[in-house]
Order: C-alpha cells, then sequence, then structure tokens
C-alpha cells in the first residue's frame, strides 16, 4: 500500500485519482503555496508598497494563493464539480476596482504560482518566481528608461489671451528651459488659453523658478501640476 508520505509524485503533472495523492502531499502543495505566495507579498512591498497609491492588496496574497491551489486540485479530479463550481464563481464580482496595473501584475502572479503548484510543477514555480523577482530588479534598476516612455504628472498653465498672443514663444521657453523631459500635450485657445504639458521630471525647485519667470511675463498667469 502506497504511503500517503511518499512525495515522488509531485513531480508528476498528470492528473491522478484523489486517492493517489494523500493527505500529506496536498499539505505539502498548501505549504508551498503558503510560502510562494508570503513571498510575493514581500515583493509587493519591497517594489510596490511603497508608492502613494499603493493598497494593502498584499494581505490577501496568502489566502488567495491556498483557495485557487485547493481549487483547482479539486477541479482536476471531477469533471461535473469543475464545471458547477465554474459556474458558481461566475457570480462573484471585483466591487473595488483595480487602478494601478502593478497590482492586476501580482495578482496574475498569485495565480500563476498557485495554479502550478495545483498541477504538482514546483519547478516551474521556482522558475517562474526566479524571473520575475529578475523583471521587478531590473525595473527598479534601471529607472531612467522606464522614465523615458512614462509620464510621473502634467503641467497646466493658464494665460489671458492678450498675454499669450504677445509672449507665447517666450512661455514655450521658459517651461522647456526650466521643466526638462517635458511634452507639449494641447493648447486651448480661448477667452482663457490652456497650456498642457506632461513631464516625467519635476520638483520643488522647478515650480518655483517655473512661477518666478512666468510672473515676470504677467502675475495673471496660473500654474497648476497634478503628480501622478
Amino acid at each position: 500500500m502506497e504511503s500517503l508520505f511518499d512525495l515522488k509524485m509531485l513531480s508528476n503533472t498528470g492528473i491522478q485519482k484523489m486517492a493517489d495523492i494523500g493527505l500529506m502531499p496536498f499539505f505539502f502543495l498548501l505549504v508551498v503555496t503558503l510560502v510562494s505566495s508570503l513571498f510575493i507579498s514581500h515583493l509587493y512591498i519591497k517594489f510596490y508598497g511603497t508608492k502613494g497609491t499603493g493598497s494593502t492588496l498584499h494581505r490577501a496574497f496568502p489566502l488567495m494563493g491556498v483557495a485557487i491551489t485547493s481549487i483547482f486540485v479539486s477541479l482536476q479530479f471531477s469533471i461535473p464539480l469543475s464545471l458547477g463550481l465554474l459556474g458558481s464563481l461566475s457570480i462573484v464580482r471585483f466591487r473595488t476596482p483595480i487602478k494601478d496595473p502593478e497590482e492586476v501584475g501580482f495578482i496574475l502572479l498569485v495565480i500563476a504560482s498557485s495554479l502550478t503548484c495545483a498541477t504538482f510543477n514546483i519547478p516551474f514555480l521556482i522558475l517562474i518566481l526566479t524571473v520575475s523577482v529578475i523583471g521587478l530588479i531590473v525595473l527598479k534598476a534601471d529607472k531612467r528608461f522606464f522614465r523615458k516612455y512614462g509620464n510621473d504628472g502634467m503641467l497646466v498653465i493658464k494665460v489671458k489671451k492678450e498675454t499669450y498672443s504677445k509672449n507665447a514663444k517666450e512661455i514655450f521657453n521658459i517651461i522647456k528651459e526650466n521643466v526638462v523631459k517635458s511634452k507639449l500635450d494641447s493648447v486651448t485657445d480661448g477667452d482663457e488659453c490652456t497650456i498642457t504639458y506632461t513631464f516625467s521630471s519635476f520638483t520643488e525647485e522647478v515650480m518655483v523658478d517655473l512661477n518666478s519667470k512666468l510672473a515676470s511675463i504677467d502675475t495673471d498667469i496660473k500654474t497648476n501640476v497634478f503628480l501622478g
């Protein structure tokens, strides 16, 4: 009689009968899933949790991982159960929208790691986590490359039409000289002209210098900065 403590079957990725797996190998899978989910939670805190828009989503990763692994292990052995569970889970909805793409990435990483555990493919799990860590390290280390193609905020300047007509060229030169890595998005003409720039770098010193130079043209020029 095959022992419940036999862990050799963990390397088999084929579908087996639940009785052939045993309680201890199944418990081992759940422990591995829990450890991997906790590790992903640590990655979230390390690489993303310090952002102003970050949330405490990582606190749900351990339970998500264990639940997903348990569900998919059970689904492998019963087609009627899988169809019924699929119908039941279709009523579940996220009431709180996920606003940041990074959070979606971490959720998908938890799901992927849980699925590899559910299919008894532990080496594949190690490979996924290793490549994910490498990707996060590169993303954090090479900030300049990613900032080059990304925007950190928006600069909106409102100028009276008369002032804009007389000093448009000087206003644009001041913006280009002070706000580096900026890109002109739009210019709206009217009783009050609105100039919109996106930028990838902005500091308090830049804000002070920009306001001072624009005020030398007209004190009624309004400057708004929106940081993303």
